[in-house]
């Protein structure tokens, strides 16, 4: 796996921020760099290069009810769309 430190670099952190709004805004203004998923990132600024990594994690997400609800149409419904949406991700 690479790492900074694993190349020799370490590196200064100088900023901490959770919300990928505040990081994005950091990078813009050149204070940093950070690793945002797609998933939970709004628009990038103009000023932000998206770099995608090498190898991407997986995201696993299940759907639970119970077995006698599998009739209704709003839990299949929601499952399709569930099922739907996935393999749209798969494909990108």
């Amino acid at each position: 796996m690479f790492t900074l430190r694993g190349k020799g670099v370490e590196p200064r952190i100088a900023h901490v921020a959770e919300e990928h709004a505040t990081q994005l805004a950091l990078i813009a203004e050149g204070l940093g760099v950070c690793v945002a998923p797609r998933l939970g990132r709004g628009p990038v600024p103009d000023r932000v290069r998206v770099v995608p990594v090498r190898h991407g994690d997986a995201r696993h997400v299940y759907a639970v009810w119970r077995a006698d609800a599998d009739r209704r149409p709003s839990i299949r419904a929601a499952v399709d769309a569930l099922v739907t949406a996935g393999a749209a991700v798969v494909g990108q």
